[in-house]
């Protein structure tokens, strides 16, 4: 279903990804701290034990806050409801960002990470893994064709491989 068509819909990172990233998160701080707890390491390599252990400790926190927080697509707005939770007024839409990421070389996979905020709020970051990714992405391209929002051109193409165009913002061919 489209955002054009949508009144409003809660909207979460999906069971199954968060249970996947809270395996990693929990495998690798096992790895990294188990050796610091049972054997006596030199203290070079004890640093960079804890420096893993640290990052997935701080991974596994992502997780934990993505779990508590809802994402409210509204036809004005995108409302953050959780522990580090934002409004993104669409009519006062001023930061756009569509990043993709990709994991091979070949650019075959990888994710997609939106980044947009209005006028004296946080910004939002979301990632393709959230449910309903596209919709948010369409209601904010819409958004910063009304507002005319420049996008950079790497935003541009993104959009444009999903799909998407902002009008007034429509490649020369």
């Amino acid at each position: 279903m489209g955002a054009a068509g949508l009144s409003s819909a809660d909207l979460r990172y999906p069971r199954q990804t968060l249970w996947a990233d809270y395996l990693r998160a929990g495998a690798g701080a096992v790895l990294c701290g188990l050796p610091l707890a049972v054997i006596e390491v030199n203290r070079w390599v004890a640093l960079i034990l804890c420096a893993g252990f640290a990052l997935f400790a701080i991974f596994f926190v992502r997780t934990a806050l993505r779990q508590m927080t809802r994402y409210r697509l509204g036809p004005d707005t995108l409302c953050v409801d959780g522990p580090v939770g934002t409004l993104v007024e669409w009519n006062r839409l001023d930061r756009m960002k569509l990043s993709y990421f990709s994991t091979k070389r070949d650019r075959s996979g990888g994710w997609m990470q939106l980044t947009v905020g209005s006028v004296g709020g946080r910004l939002v970051r979301v990632d393709s893994a959230l449910e309903g990714f596209y919709d948010i992405v369409e209601r904010a391209a819409r958004a910063a064709g009304a507002v005319s929002l420049p996008l950079s051109e790497a935003t541009r193409a993104n959009l444009r491989s999903m799909g998407i165009f902002v009008a007034g913002q429509e490649e020369a061919v």
